[in-house]
């Protein structure tokens, strides 16, 4: 879910915010990640994989368990409709400048919201479909680019201390943050949520946000890659193949509108499957408000680098600082509230 959050959407807040040392960021913030999948594992097995309202309230009161599950489904809410958003302006902005915008963020809803209400089968098939072609295509750029990287741009290292590497882990760490999802898909997951398999996400999110990193400030430099609004997209463009073929940056659409509809389609799901809804006509209806409320807000006339400094001074911070925040009440519930709690789903 967060791959386009971990490789496109912070890569430049991180450039931005740390410099040449965002790939050192990145590693840091990764043993963060690392450390962080030991209580969230705890906190999965505690919960038996079960509803997460349910568990919490049964757990505690009902009326604590619906204050710790608000911020998630408002996290969500904001996921999908940030996504939206980012999707329309970069739209608009790179490849179809002339096109209506209300046609590009219909689309991309209406997309989303028929993938939303069929499921989460049906999300988990369409994400596998598309993610061996999004990988195939990472690496084709970056092998493609080979020639053009110069690693001795990644140093020196830490040359203005400590205090670019702290404020860029907060972007950082705020991609790694979007995996507390899990708690709200556990008692969709049929298998175990074991260690190993927190810890090897972990790995393959911090690798999938390190790439574009390094990718960017050996082959711009860290000064001109921060100047950037998408340098992933950028990459892109440098792609040549012998003396004839080049400009096939149109890729990079297909990897991003694949990354936007798995996110926005699984944000959407999980934002409605949190609450007590259960007949159908009532899911099609709040699936259908809150896409609703993506296509107007998709329409609210920001530029992408307005949007961009939103996300930078506030969504990122306080989404991180408020999921910490909910996380840390979660684990109390669990380790004080009541012991060995079944639910009925």
């Amino acid at each position: 879910m967060n791959g386009l959050t971990n490789h496109v959407i912070v890569n430049p807040m991180l450039l931005d915010a740390s410099g040449r040392d965002a790939w050192l960021t990145v590693l840091l913030s990764g043993a963060l990640f690392f450390v962080w999948s030991i209580p969230l594992t705890w906190m999965i097995r505690k919960t038996k994989q079960q509803k997460l309202l349910l568990w919490l309230s049964a757990s505690s009161h009902p009326v604590i368990g619906w204050l710790l599950v608000i911020p998630l489904c408002l996290q969500l809410y904001m996921i999908g409709g940030m996504t939206t958003i980012h999707t329309a302006t970069w739209t608009v902005a790179n490849y179809l400048p002339t096109s209506p915008k209300l046609l590009v963020v219909l689309t991309l809803t209406l997309l989303c919201l028929l993938t939303a209400y069929w499921g989460l089968r049906t999300i988990a098939i369409a994400a596998a479909l598309l993610l061996p072609i999004v990988v195939c295509l990472g690496y084709f750029v970056s092998f493609s680019n080979m020639k053009q990287k110069d690693f001795t741009l990644l140093t020196p290292v830490m040359e203005h201390g400590l205090p670019p590497i702290i404020h860029g882990m907060t972007y950082a760490c705020g991609g790694f943050i979007e995996a507390v999802v899990l708690l709200a898909m556990q008692h969709k997951i049929t298998t175990t949520i074991k260690l190993w398999k927190i810890l090897l996400y972990a790995g393959l999110s911090m690798y999938v946000m390190l790439g574009p990193v390094i990718g960017a400030i050996t082959e711009f430099g860290p000064i001109e890659a921060a100047l950037q609004m998408e340098s992933p997209y950028e990459q892109w463009r440098l792609v040549k193949l012998g003396e004839y073929i080049e400009h096939v940056d149109f890729f990079s659409i297909f990897q991003w509108l694949s990354g936007a509809c798995v996110r926005i389609s699984l944000a959407v799901f999980l934002c409605v499957e949190l609450l007590p809804i259960r007949r159908k006509g009532a899911r099609l209806a709040a699936v259908s408000f809150i896409c609703a409320t993506y296509i107007a807000a998709g329409l609210v006339p920001i530029n992408e680098y307005a949007f961009y400094l939103w996300m930078y001074n506030y969504y990122f911070p306080i989404s991180l600082g408020l999921m910490l925040s909910v996380f840390a009440a979660w684990l109390l519930v669990a380790i004080f509230g009541k012991n060995n709690v079944e639910v009925e789903a």
